[in-house]
């Protein structure tokens, strides 16, 4: 009788190792479980906000997409995880049981800064990006100072420098810039830090970029509040200060959502509730249950004066889901083998006329290659690679051979390493 793996969530972490493990096994019986009817291209999130894409531009729907390849798909919120039953809950109360288990449900939103969720806006989902479309509105009818950064424990850094950079060039494109004053707030040590100590010159290249752009910065401090007309925020010295807003946009942090929780502290971390896994993203207790994605515990690169995490990017969730469905398919063949992921990272930000293009391999230093680039190009990549990414979700196959082979080609980037012993902590070298 074939095994059977249960994928939860239907984003990229979920899809790509669903697919992975198709292509690596075809009888395996898979079922992904998603509380979202579609698959959404995260990357494009801020152009969503900006008007740049309408949502059909970004989204699959799942339900007649994943049976094309022998994928049940369930449309459901999984609501509990019983390790020890091996079975998962639905909302509805199905009861699924699995071989293993692939938990890949992205974070939950933590809106820590007091009024965030209700006087700020979000990039982080579609429907945050929708929102955030209509708050830009009211601001090009009635310009006024805007706020963007991140709260204290924030991850995911990218796209908030993204979308200030973005929002200068629509706001100079409708000839109101000069109204708009545009502040950054970042609980990061410095700008370009981005939760990983760094990218080569970023420190240098992000103060270029908002310098060029007159974007002020303030950094190394917490927001406490985010009321409708001001950010409050305090530095280290415990003084508190105060910068006029009548626009906002800050990241949220990021923690395990409840189904985790559900599965108890041998699965999920004590601290944040993200899956705990070791250097092959297996959860230590329960070696059938795996992680990907956002949602796994990786520790932070290094200690920062106000918290800060890790991120965790696209294409080193793509070589996370590797990694899980070859050690997947490998127990069930009985093969030793075990494989960790390389957590490489590239990343576009575009700016709207040009694009910033960075490397780093790996991101968790010490690094052997890093590259930070900047031009029309990379903004034209940018788009190319969004497309790309949506025909390889249409097409079943996220990670194809030529892709492999032309990122060792040209980056010397191997996706995942053959890995002698996995108990260590994710992100540590085998």
């Amino acid at each position: 009788m074939a095994k059977h793996v249960v994928v939860i969530g239907g984003g990229i972490g979920g899809i790509a190792t669903a697919y992975n493990l198709r292509h690596l096994m075809p009888e395996l019986k898979i079922t992904l479980i998603s509380d979202r009817p579609y698959f959404g291209f995260t990357p494009s999130f801020p152009h969503l906000a900006m008007g740049w894409r309408r949502f059909e531009d970004i989204s699959i729907p799942l339900a007649p997409l994943l049976p094309k390849f022998n994928i049940e798909f369930i449309n459901e919120k999984a609501e509990s995880i019983d390790p020890d039953r091996n079975e998962v809950t639905t909302q509805s109360g199905k009861k699924i049981e699995y071989d293993y288990l692939v938990i890949a449900t992205g974070p939950k939103l933590v809106f820590g800064a007091e009024g965030q969720e209700e006087n700020s806006t979000s990039i982080c989902t579609a429907e945050h990006a929708l929102e955030t479309q209509k708050k830009l509105q009211e601001l090009y009818a009635n310009p006024g100072p805007v706020v963007i950064g991140a709260i204290p424990g924030v991850s995911c850094f990218g796209p908030a420098y993204e979308f200030a950079l973005m929002l200068h060039y629509e706001l100079k494109k409708r000839g109101i810039r000069y109204k708009v004053p545009i502040t950054f707030i970042t609980s990061e040590p410095y700008i370009g830090h981005f939760g990983v100590g760094g990218i080569g010159p970023s420190k240098r290249f992000v103060e270029d970029l908002f310098a060029e752009r007159n974007i002020d910065w303030i950094a190394n401090v917490a927001v406490k509040a985010i009321e409708p007309n001001k950010v409050i925020y305090e530095d280290l010295n415990g003084n508190t200060h105060e910068v006029p807003a009548s626009f906002t946009m800050f990241m949220p942090r990021f923690q395990g959502p409840e189904v985790v929780a559900s599965a108890g502290d041998k699965v999920a971390n004590p601290a944040n509730k993200m899956v705990i896994v070791n250097r092959c993203f297996q959860n230590p207790t329960y070696k059938n249950i795996f992680g990907v994605g956002v949602v796994t515990a990786i520790p932070p690169i290094e200690k920062t004066p106000i918290p800060t995490g890790g991120p965790k990017t696209g294409m080193m969730i793509e070589q996370m889901a590797m990694a899980v469905a070859h050690n997947i398919v490998n127990d069930i063949r009985n093969n030793p083998d075990r494989f960790a992921p390389r957590l490489s990272a590239i990343c576009i930000a575009d700016f709207g006329e040009d694009a910033g293009f960075f490397f780093a391999d790996p991101v968790i230093p010490p690094r052997e290659r890093v590259i930070a680039k900047k031009g029309k190009w990379a903004h034209w990549l940018k788009s190319a690679f969004e497309k790309y990414f949506l025909w390889k979700v249409r097409n079943g196959n996220i990670a194809p051979s030529f892709e492999e082979k032309a990122l060792e080609i040209f980056l010397k980037v191997h996706p995942i390493e053959l890995c002698k012993d996995c108990e260590g902590a994710p992100g540590s070298r085998c």
